[in-house]
Formats: C-alpha cells, sequence, structure tokens
C-alpha cells in the first residue's frame, strides 16, 4: 500500500467514528432522562447484532452479510446531514437526494463509492429479501430500545410537535399510554414473519 492509501482510509475511518459520539435524536427529543442516549454507531451495533441472532435462530433465506453491510452502511449519511426525525417535514422532504449526496461525498476518494451507495439505495427501497429483513431490523431494534427507555421518558418536556403528531394522537385514542406501545404499535404495521411474531410477544411480555 502506498502513503495516500493509508491516509484515505485514516481519514474515513475518522470521519465515521463521528457517529459514536452524535446521539440518535429521537430519544434525545423523546427527553430521556437519567443516562446518556444510544449513538448512532450504538444503534447501527444493534441491529447487526439483532440480525445475526435472527438469522441464527430461525435461519431465513437471506445473505446475511449482505444484510449486515446494508445495515453497517444505512446510517453513514447522518455523518453529513444529521439524524433527521419524523416531525422534520421540510428536511424530510429532500432526504433521500440529500443523504445520497453525502454517501458519495463521504467515499469521494475510494473508487467505489457507487458501490457503498447501491447497498443504501437497496436498503431504502426495501424490495429485496435482505433489504426488507434489514429494515425490519432497523425498526424492531429501536422498538426494543424504547422499552428499555420506558419509565425515563419525561412527557412534560417532549416538544408539541412530537406529541401532536396525527399518528400518535390515533394510537392514543386507541388506548395506548406508553412511549415504547407508541414505538411498537406504529411499526408492526411494518413487520411480517419473525418479526411480527415478536413485536406481538413483545408486546405481551411488557403488559
Amino acid at each position: 500500500m502506498e502513503k495516500e492509501q493509508f491516509l484515505k482510509i485514516f481519514e474515513l475511518y475518522k470521519l465515521t467514528a463521528k457517529l459514536k459520539n452524535t446521539l440518535r435524536q429521537g430519544w434525545v427529543k423523546w427527553c430521556v432522562e437519567g443516562e446518556r442516549v444510544e449513538s448512532i454507531a450504538e444503534h447501527v451495533f444493534g441491529t447487526c447484532m439483532l440480525a445475526m441472532s435472527i438469522y441464527a435462530e430461525t435461519k431465513p433465506k437471506v445473505d446475511i452479510d449482505k444484510v449486515i453491510l446494508m445495515l453497517v452502511l444505512h446510517e453513514t449519511e447522518e455523518i453529513l446531514i444529521g439524524d433527521i426525525t419524523i416531525e422534520e417535514v421540510e428536511k424530510l422532504k429532500t432526504k433521500k437526494e440529500d443523504g445520497r449526496k453525502a454517501v458519495l461525498d463521504i467515499f469521494k476518494d475510494f473508487g467505489n463509492a457507487e458501490h457503498f451507495l447501491s447497498f443504501i439505495e437497496e436498503f431504502e427501497a426495501k424490495e429485496t429479501p435482505e433489504a426488507i429483513f434489514a429494515n425490519h431490523c432497523d425498526k424492531f431494534e429501536a422498538d426494543l430500545q424504547a422499552f428499555h427507555y420506558e419509565g425515563k421518558f419525561n412527557i412534560d418536556k417532549v416538544d408539541k410537535k412530537i406529541l401532536e403528531l396525527p399518528q400518535l394522537q390515533e394510537l392514543k385514542n386507541n388506548g395506548y399510554s406508553k412511549v415504547s406501545q407508541f414505538f411498537l404499535q406504529n411499526d408492526k404495521c411494518r413487520f411480517s414473519g419473525d418479526f411480527l411474531e415478536m413485536a406481538n410477544f413483545l408486546e405481551e411480555m411488557e403488559k
């Protein structure tokens, strides 16, 4: 390897390592108290471990190596565009294109930037078995984390824009009162197969 190659690798590591200290904004905005909320890098690690454990137990017909690569890469854009949450309507409108530009910029010094981007775009399209499995892992990991944080949310400090979201109001009208229930119920409609079974089991276990 040449000196320039070493420097490129070190620079990419330095850039992506920012996600170790970038907190998941959803938890920040839900005002979790009593501990530091998870970072984006910790979320990514959690999704990968969840994917591996589910794969080991259920043997789904997916390429698990591809799933892990999707999960490792899918939050990369947040290094540059930040962690955009559901109530940031204007930012969500351009998130896909902004994210694409960010990924290409992050990997610009490497010849395979488009290769990395292809895994992220497949993940976002949610059409292949691997992309569906990876997306389910991404959502279910957040649901599990919400149950971990239950009892630590300070609702009095949460922004009204979040509390007034239509989907949240609908869940409240249907009798759900815990933040962890809001997360799980909001995601259940996206799940199928083993993930839906796990969601149902989690719901019963936490009643």
